[in-house]
């Protein structure tokens, strides 16, 4: 479902339901209310006019047709499911190509089509994922995928284990006691009643408060591919357990200030991304072969 049919759908089942609508039924009030550009919204509104449940007025504003407005009350409004998020799901698909080490090219046009959605929602996403390094812009290409390679990443994890060492090390001075022990609570082992909790930020809690604009610029520029294969990979129930563990080896020491036991825990967590990324390429790999 596109965003326009989802913002169209909602508001005429909202009508007809007699549910509370957006507060301000104009196209700003819309589009600050859906969290989307003023084109879909005007779209939406264009098509519930032609049905004549909106109504427009002489002067221009939008008002709800009368005799359109269901005897239901907003209690049993149940709106249609919201659309995907479209960004999550290209973004998805350009990871499993990455990790698959294809260097293959993708248009926006095709891209749109294939999804339903407008090439202005794909151009917006290409470029994010761009910032993240996934995609590079070729000239009369189209946008080529950045593939995964091995060697690369045993690169980047020499160099990141380094780095994030030694931003540990300055940032320790700098530590807040309540703030690792909030870190901690985030990575808490699961019981009986709830499942194990996992939190990454730790990671940039330090590199943030090392003030080390160098070391900061390399996680920025050069992490965020890792970054983003890492929070796309499936991860199962016990990997999560496996990797907060690791974390509280990490932050346990941080509390009873033994820098360098934590520095240890660290480096051991930083080498883990090898195996779990390995992980995700052969699942991806049996994945296709089931097919």
């Amino acid at each position: 479902m596109s965003i326009t049919h989802y913002i169209q759908e909602d508001l005429r089942a909202r009508i007809r339901a007699g549910a509370e609508l957006p507060g301000k039924l104009t196209l700003a009030g819309l589009s600050e209310f859906y969290k989307v550009s003023m084109m879909p919204v005007r779209l939406a509104v264009a098509e519930l006019v032609r049905e004549h449940l909106l109504l427009r007025e002489d002067n221009g504003r939008l008002t709800v047709n009368p005799q359109q407005v269901g005897e239901q009350t907003a209690k049993s409004f149940a709106g249609p499911p919201p659309p995907p998020d479209w960004y999550e799901v290209i973004a998805d698909e350009v990871v499993r190509r990455s990790l698959r080490g294809q260097a293959s090219h993708l248009k926006i046009a095709d891209v749109a089509e294939q999804h339903g959605i407008g090439r202005s929602s794909v151009h917006t996403i290409f470029h994010r994922l761009a910032g993240l390094g996934m995609l590079e812009h070729v000239p009369r290409c189209g946008w080529q995928v950045r593939p995964f390679r091995e060697e690369d990443l045993d690169a980047y994890l020499e160099v990141r284990e380094l780095l994030e060492l030694r931003a540990l090390e300055l940032a320790a001075p700098r530590l807040v006691m309540a703030d690792l022990e909030e870190l901690l609570e985030r990575n808490r082992p699961g019981d009986a009643g709830s499942p194990t909790q996992l939190d990454n930020s730790l990671h940039s809690y330090w590199i943030e408060r090392s003030r080390n604009r160098y070391i900061q610029d390399f996680f920025e520029r050069q992490g965020a591919y890792y970054t983003a294969l890492y929070a796309h990979a499936a991860v199962g129930a016990d990997l999560v357990a496996t990797l907060a563990e690791q974390h509280r080896a990490i932050l346990q020491p941080l509390l009873k200030k033994k820098l360098r036991q934590a520095q240890t825990a660290l480096a051991a967590d930083i080498r883990s991304l090898r195996s779990i990324l390995k992980d995700a390429i052969r699942r991806l790999e049996e994945g296709s072969t089931a097919r």
